[in-house]
């Protein structure tokens, strides 16, 4: 495995196949920073060459998801002197919207945990995740419009999760809502009582690592093409990707299992683990 990135905002624990990455400024309810942006970019190229990580799970510390963008840093770069050749806003926007469309289509299968606030940039990595669990009592929406800004990088994610007319109706009226409106408008898949949120997390990662993990990454890839390509070209994408994974160890030993009444064993470097 690939040496995990120094980070100092964002705190990196490495379980067996699995990945805790936690956002890590309490004291400002996790807003992104530019380092904690820079940050989350680099642990997503880490990600992209360590294929023995199967899953990512977000969460934030001190009870907080992200509460978005770090209001305070972004008026003061407001100042910064623009050239031709410069744009510091624009590209730390476009930096920040970059790092999450490599995270869309990461291998692994992503898990967002949403408590307490998940605004902005926060709501836009419960968006960006395969699932989303938000507890009950977490506080939601896009501010962005109430500062005179747009939620310019988050907005294709959540107009991808929950459809254009919710995506508007929530920018345009920067609504705040609760965890069990969240799941309602389909922004995260699991509803979860505040004190049961771990409880949750752990049925879901168990039923993850049920699937295997190259299945899973296929499938991911299968899925994020939908709308990009003609449908032909589709057809030979998903043809081809069944046809690798029907002829390879994890197709075969998926199947055998099945035949022979046993649990499969997904063959993961560093973590062999039973279907």
């Amino acid at each position: 495995m690939h040496k995990l990135p120094d980070c100092e905002f964002l705190k990196l624990e490495v379980v067996g196949s699995r990945l805790n990455l936690t956002f890590n400024r309490p004291d400002q309810r996790n807003a992104i920073n530019s380092q904690m942006g820079a940050e989350f970019a680099s642990v997503v190229d880490w990600l992209e060459k360590t294929l023995d990580v199967r899953v990512v799970v977000l969460r934030g510390a001190g009870g907080h998801f992200c509460a978005g963008g770090d209001i305070k840093e972004r008026r003061d770069m407001a100042e910064d002197i623009v050239t031709a050749d410069s744009d510091p806003i624009m590209e730390r926007n476009q930096s920040a919207g970059l790092a999450f469309l490599k995270f869309e289509n990461l291998p692994q299968t992503t898990i967002a945990v949403v408590e307490g606030s998940a605004f902005g940039g926060g709501m836009g990595y419960a968006c960006l995740a395969d699932i989303t669990i938000v507890a009950a009592g977490a506080r939601m929406g896009m501010p962005e419009t109430t500062l005179g800004v747009a939620p310019a990088q988050i907005a294709p994610y959540v107009v991808k999760r929950i459809g254009l007319t919710r995506a508007r109706q929530l920018a345009l009226t920067a609504e705040r809502f609760d965890g069990t409106k969240a799941f309602e408008y389909g922004i995260a898949q699991y509803l979860s009582a505040d004190e049961e949120i771990d409880k949750t997390l752990e049925d879901v990662v168990t039923r993850v690592l049920k699937c295997g993990p190259m299945a899973n990454a296929a499938t991911k890839a299968i899925m994020l093409k939908v709308g990009s390509l003609p449908e032909e070209d589709m057809i030979r994408f998903s043809a081809e990707k069944f046809s690798e994974l029907n002829r390879g160890v994890e197709g075969k030993e998926g199947q055998s299992a099945f035949a022979e009444k046993r649990k499969p064993d997904w063959q993961v470097a560093g973590d062999d683990v039973k279907g």
